[in-house]
């Protein structure tokens, strides 16, 4: 699923953007800007989820929830993460994929990031 353009970013009536949370896309590379109000704030994958309103229930992510049919695992710079995808620190230039269903043994991480992101 592509990551929309505009998460975190609210709209006047007028169409103009009037908002912009901590967290928030300009675009749909997937990139995550963060711009804390705080020098050193952590942000985690799972307040990402929640400003795109993907977050549902234990475990659910949109319409997919684990189960024995299947499961989401959370894969940072190509490893897989042990502990709940939605307590993931984001850092910088770090690849983030949410798989759901079978686990896979490795994603290779491979996006060039922009100059000066």
């Amino acid at each position: 699923m592509t990551v929309p353009e505009g998460i975190g970013i609210t709209f006047g009536p007028d169409g103009q953007p009037n908002g912009i949370s901590s967290l928030h896309t300009h675009d749909t590379s997937g990139i995550i800007h963060i711009e804390a109000p705080t020098a050193g704030q952590r942000y985690t994958l799972g307040q990402v989820l929640q400003e795109w309103g993907m977050l549902g229930g234990t475990g659910c992510i949109g319409p997919e929830c684990s189960s024995e049919a299947g499961k989401w695992t959370v894969y940072v710079n190509g490893k897989a993460k042990t502990w709940g995808l939605t307590e993931v620190v984001l850092a910088a230039h770090d690849e983030i994929a949410l798989v759901y269903g079978n686990e896979v043994a490795m994603i290779q991480p491979k996006y060039a990031f922009p100059p000066g992101l």
